[in-house]
């Protein structure tokens, strides 16, 4: 057995998930009828409880076995038993994973009982035990059948075998520092399929620079040396009274306006970190990208970095009207209901509620493709006040917009005052980042891609940035990448930009300026 699952190793890596169906096994003597199963999914390299539960009949006093077995089309490729008093692991050959059967509590009394089992896989599982059946049962020391449990699993996404082969190639690849898997939202796709998402028009250097000869924003005025820069930061453990905005990830569904996501997200931590948190307010995206692009940004079809500082900023170069209030679809994000104009397109995700994704299920696999609406001029129905005025809603800054450049430039623009937005070209590679230091290793040029900085670090002498992206918080390290630093990888360290640390900060419908 050990040789055939050996052989299946070298087969292709299946999907990030898999999804899994359940039934009640029992017979009429059996105690325990499973009524419900959760989840119905899970994802590959994370460890997932599938917990059963239904009412039981009568008491069970006496203690219980259980016995455990998993069979797939490689035959039986786990035989797990013991006392169910007693929590018990068991591997699968080979380390391909593990199933945990969690310990019952006795005496269990007559009514609703819960049976749990942990399970973890590989992400690196082969296709060929992707698909397989688990039997739980157990026994009470009397003889009686206390339950049945089956739980089948399958794949959730199939991998395009370009996809496949690319990932091949990378963890092939000697010295490579980041982990590559199938992730739902490109899986079934050849490389290249974020393409949609990279909406960056144009060189952002040469876009920043005609912005500075025009005086719409100003070079950055570096102060520190070398030495008074720390070696890791954190924006949201340096503003801890911000964490909360700083660490809200977005999601920019099938849409090309990463250039408005980043500028709101980054402005959103600027205009909190200059308030002192008096004004901590998610900016939205869907105001900026629809009604902020300015000559040169069109909503989902793409824009620059330095549009939405254009039109935040009080009198800036494209209207400077200012930003809403607005939040993640449907209320969806740590601030919930209640903003003027949340993003009115749905997450990108292929399931439903799941384990720790909230998102509800949007009817179709991936990320549809998303056009252009028309901007708001209104708040949204569910908008609640002060929030449900639309012109009293604006929040603007006035001061400069600022720029940075380079890796120390950059650091100390972040440590003065908060986030900033960065634009960077995408490989197709970067599509299946998964955790680590992201270089790019394989693929060609998907786009240019705008995503907001937050911090930076080493991790076994590689130094890195760490960004905040813009693809939901269940893609990359909790919707985060960090990518080498100070070797300018695809162009990140070209530019940065954010409202000034002394910029004033107002809302429209206030008589005070906040300071």
């Amino acid at each position: 057995m050990k040789k055939v699952i050996a052989g299946a190793m070298a087969g292709a890596v299946c999907a990030t998930d898999l999804k899994l169906t359940w039934e009640d096994c029992g017979d009429a003597s059996t105690h325990t009828k499973i009524s419900s199963f959760t989840p119905d999914t899970l994802t590959l390299g994370q460890k997932t409880t599938m917990a059963g539960t239904g009412p039981i009949d009568e008491d069970v006093t006496d203690g219980a076995t259980f016995d455990l077995e998993m069979t797939g089309s490689l035959g039986k490729l786990l035989s797990c038993k013991g006392d169910a008093s007693v929590s018990k692991t068991c591997n699968l050959p080979l380390n391909v994973g593990s199933l945990t059967f969690n310990a019952l509590q006795f005496p269990i009394k007559k009514g609703t009982e819960t049976v749990n089992v942990d399970i973890q896989l590989s992400s690196a599982l082969p296709s060929a035990l992707a698909k397989t059946t688990t039997i739980t049962t157990a026994t009470s020391k009397g003889g009686d059948k206390l339950f049945c449990i089956k739980i089948m699993s399958d794949k959730a996404v199939d991998v395009h075998p370009e996809r496949m082969a690319q990932i091949h190639e990378i963890e092939n690849t000697p010295g490579v520092l980041w982990k590559a898997a199938p992730h739902p939202r490109f899986a079934s796709q050849a490389p290249g399929a974020s393409k949609d998402l990279c909406g960056v028009i144009g060189d952002q250097k040469e876009a920043v620079a005609d912005a500075v000869a025009k005086g719409e924003i100003e070079l950055h005025k570096t102060t520190l040396s070398a030495a008074e820069i720390p070696e890791n930061f954190d924006s949201e453990q340096n503003w801890p009274q911000c964490a909360k905005i700083i660490g809200d990830i977005r999601d920019q569904s099938n849409c090309g306006c990463c250039w408005a996501f980043a500028g709101a997200e980054a402005a959103s931590d600027r205009m909190c970190i200059a308030t002192n948190a008096t004004m901590m307010v998610p900016l939205s995206a869907q105001d900026v990208c629809f009604n902020g692009g300015g000559f040169m940004s069109h909503g989902c079809n793409g824009g620059q970095i330095t549009s939405p500082w254009s039109y935040i900023k009080k009198g800036g170069f494209f209207g400077g009207k200012g930003a809403v209030s607005g939040g993640q679809y449907q209320g969806s994000g740590p601030f919930g209901k209640g903003l003027c104009s949340d993003f009115s397109m749905p997450h990108c995700h292929h399931h439903g509620p799941q384990g720790s994704d909230p998102y509800p299920a949007e009817g179709e696999a991936g990320c549809p493709s998303q056009t252009s609406p028309a901007g708001p001029t209104k708040c949204g129905a569910d908008a609640q006040a002060p929030h449900n005025d639309f012109a009293a809603d604006k929040y603007s800054y006035t001061g400069s917009t600022i720029t940075a450049q380079g890796e120390s430039g950059i650091q100390q623009a972040v440590m003065a005052g908060g986030p900033m937005e960065v634009a960077f070209t995408v490989y197709s590679d970067f599509e299946n980042y998964a955790g680590g230091i992201y270089h790019h290793v394989s693929g060609g040029m998907a786009g240019g891609h705008a995503v907001k900085l937050v911090g930076w670090g080493v991790e076994n002498g590689q130094k890195y940035w760490k960004i905040a992206n813009s693809w939901n918080p269940y893609w990359g390290e909790k919707g985060y990448f960090r990518i080498r630093r100070g070797t300018n990888e695809g162009g990140i360290e070209n530019q940065a930009v954010g409202s000034a640390p002394d910029a004033k900060w107002s809302r429209a419908g206030d008589e005070a300026v906040v300071v």
